[in-house]
C-alpha cells in the first residue's frame, strides 16, 4: 500500500535528520527516523554514520563531501519506449528503464540532507511544455561487465528517436523534489523517481528539449545490460 504524509510531518522529519547528520559524533552511533506506515504503525529505519561525512539511511548512502547519494537498483527494461529512467518497484515499471526498492520518501530526505531545495514552481501536469526548474544533477549508472566495473552516464542508456534520426543526447536532469498535493507526497504516492517524460510527481525531471514528448524516448539496446542486472545509481550536484 502507498503511504501518505503531511507537509508538517515531513518538515519535522527533515529537521530531525539534519540535526543527526551534523551532530552525530561516533561512527557507530545510530538514531531512529520515524515514518508512519500505511496501517498506522511506526517504522524505524536508522540513519547511521559509517565514515567521515558518510551516512547510511536504509540502502541509501549519503556522501556529504562529494554531495552525492548512492543506492541499488536493477535494469527493468533493456528495450522499448520509456517515460522514466527510474521508478520504485511498486511504480510504473512498465515504462521505466530502471527500478529500485528504495523508498522515494527517503531518497528525498537524502537530497534535503545534502542541501538540495528543489523547485518553488512545480509543473502542473505531466508532459508540460514548460521547462522544469530546480537544481541540475548528474546521474551515473554503475554495473559489473565481466571482470570490469563500468560507469555510464544515465543518458547513454537512452535514445531520442525522431523522424530524422535516432541518437543519444545529453539530458539535463533537474531535481525538483516532487510536490505535495492535498497532503500527499506525490513521489511516494506514484513511485516516480526520475522522469524522462516530464512528470511533476517525480523527484528528478527532464529539462531537455523533447521532455514534453512521450513518444521519442527509448532504451538504448546496444549498451543497456540485460533486464534484471543489478546496478548502483549515483546522483550528485552538477
Amino acid at each position: 500500500m502507498k503511504n501518505k504524509f503531511s507537509f508538517k510531518k515531513i518538515g519535522i522529519l527533515i529537521a530531525g535528520l539534519l540535526i543527526l547528520a551534523i551532530a552525530a559524533p561516533l561512527a557507530a552511533q545510530t538514531a531512529p527516523v520515524i515514518k508512519p506506515s500505511a496501517d498506522g504503525r511506526q517504522e524505524f529505519p536508522a540513519i547511521k554514520k559509517i565514515g567521515p561525512g558518510i551516512f547510511r539511511l536504509g540502502e541509501i548512502q549519503i556522501h556529504k563531501k562529494a554531495g552525492s547519494i548512492t543506492f541499488p537498483a536493477k535494469i527493468n527494461m533493456n528495450k522499448g519506449l520509456i517515460e522514466y529512467l527510474l521508478v520504485q518497484s511498486s511504480g510504473k515499471v512498465h515504462e521505466s528503464l530502471l527500478r529500485t526498492d528504495v523508498d522515494p520518501y527517503y531518497l528525498n530526505l537524502a537530497f534535503l540532507l545534502l542541501g538540495f531545495e528543489g523547485t518553488d514552481a512545480p509543473l502542473q501536469t505531466q508532459g508540460a511544455s514548460e521547462t522544469p526548474r530546480g537544481e541540475a544533477v548528474q546521474i551515473t549508472i554503475i554495473h559489473r561487465a565481466g571482470e570490469k566495473v563500468k560507469h555510464s552516464d544515465a543518458a547513454a542508456l537512452i535514445l531520442k528517436k525522431t523522424k530524422d534520426k535516432s541518437e543519444t543526447v545529453p539530458i539535463n536532469w533537474i531535481y525538483t523534489g516532487s510536490k505535495i498535493l492535498q497532503g500527499e507526497f506525490l513521489a511516494q504516492e506514484s513511485g516516480s523517481i526520475v522522469a524522462v517524460y516530464r512528470d511533476p510527481a517525480a523527484l528528478i525531471d527532464n529539462a531537455s528539449p523533447g521532455g514534453d514528448n512521450d513518444e521519442i524516448w527509448f532504451v538504448n539496446q546496444e549498451v543497456t545490460p540485460a533486464a534484471g542486472t543489478e546496478v548502483i545509481v549515483t546522483i550528485q550536484a552538477k
